[in-house]
């Protein structure tokens, strides 16, 4: 077939000719199509020409699809992949979701649907690998530069800056870096998304606020602002389809959702950021009673500054506008806080949040000129 110039290549895996021929017909206006019957076409076509999506059927003979999709994730780390199948269970669905699919899909798919899945799914492979692009080639280099090294790295207009930045194991004198890095990471995440700019920017600010009268060192202060501002890196890899659904969120909704912690970690641990700042980010969704998410910690096993971005975040999400519902009033937003003191967040730092809510609107007079949000995924 002759290739379109510029244009994303897809891969149509599915055993059934039906389904493999229709959906070709469907993506070969806008893509460069190619489709294979089982698992070990699919590796194959993979190994020998770069692809950026995949849709891969769970149930084909031989090689299974989630067999082939831990393959294909060897190959290919950053390959958007999104399950096609009419054979899903929860089980499965899970599974896949452990290897980072974008988007689970039952069969019989509705055609604008699978279009814009398709389409938002090479948006976020782009975006992806911009990100790892500044992580990989421009901060790391800095973290692995010997601190009186004259080496010259060159680094995109949006990572100037940071070109002093050393993290520092004892003291962590300088990190005004590496908390202005984690500002272009939060906003070149959030810059598409209208219902989530901005975001990051208000939970850090927050959290900056509680930590203030918390008496945080400012080495303690700065590694939270940089956890407050990375919280979310790792919905980069989570399907929007999941984070603004609207309605009541299934099972498998909440599974996918609840990867975007584990991504966190994998995307920030080769910067050999600190172990708080790891911590933070790990476990902002854990729950004071110990229903949370990732471990299931329980009052205070989970970290302080965890506790504290948990809070922030979750305010700052019930004030804000969400494609799945109106925000909250600052008042309602308060009682939501309130009544899960001791359930969801530490009691302790509720009332103290509160105190510096108060303080704020004092400062600010009129409390719409702060930006606050209910309960945060």
């Amino acid at each position: 077939m002759e290739a379109k110039v510029n244009a994303p290549n897809v891969l149509i895996v599915d055993d059934e000719i039906g389904p493999r021929e229709s959906l070709k017909m469907i993506l070969k206006p806008n893509y460069n199509v190619y489709a294979v019957e089982n698992g070990y076409a699919a590796i194959q076509m993979i190994q020998q020409t770069p692809m950026d999506v995949v849709t891969l059927d769970l149930k084909m003979p031989g090689l299974s699809g989630i067999d082939t999709l831990k393959e294909i994730r060897l190959i290919d780390p950053d390959l958007m992949i999104i399950i096609i199948t009419g054979y899903g269970t929860l089980k499965t669905a899970i599974e896949a979701i452990r290897y980072g699919v974008f988007d689970y899909i039952p069969k019989p798919f509705n055609v604008p649907e699978i279009l814009s899945i398709i389409d938002k799914s090479i948006q976020r492979r782009k975006l992806n690998l911009k990100v790892k692009e500044v992580l990989g080639n421009c901060f790391h280099q800095y973290l692995l530069q010997e601190p009186n090294s004259d080496s010259a790295i060159p680094l995109p207009q949006e990572a100037k800056g940071f070109s002093d930045f050393k993290w520092d194991d004892a003291n962590h004198s300088d990190n005004q870096n590496c908390l202005e890095f984690a500002k272009v990471l939060a906003y070149t995440l959030e810059e598409k998304d209208p219902y989530t700019s901005g975001h990051s920017e208000r939970v850090c600010y927050y959290s900056d606020c509680l930590s203030k009268h918390l008496s945080f060192s400012p080495k303690e202060r700065n590694e939270l602002q940089i956890a407050s501002y990375l919280h979310d890196i790792g919905k980069i890899g989570i399907s929007n389809r999941f984070i603004n659904k609207k309605g009541i969120l299934t099972p498998t909704d909440w599974a996918i959702i609840k990867q975007h912690t584990k991504k966190s970690i994998e995307l920030l641990v080769p910067l050999n950021l600190s172990p708080n700042i790891l911590a933070y980010i790990q476990y902002h969704h854990e729950r004071y009673d110990g229903t949370g998410y990732p471990d299931g910690l329980i009052g205070e096993q989970i970290p302080l500054g965890a506790r504290i971005i948990a809070i922030s975040d979750s305010y700052d999400s019930m004030t804000s506008d969400r494609p799945y519902r109106k925000p909250l009033t600052n008042g309602d937003a308060k009682n939501e806080l309130v009544k899960n003191a001791g359930k969801q967040f530490d009691p302790r730092l509720v009332s103290l949040f509160l105190d510096v809510l108060k303080e704020m609107e004092e400062v600010f007079l009129v409390k719409d000129h702060l930006r606050v949000p209910a309960v945060s995924y």
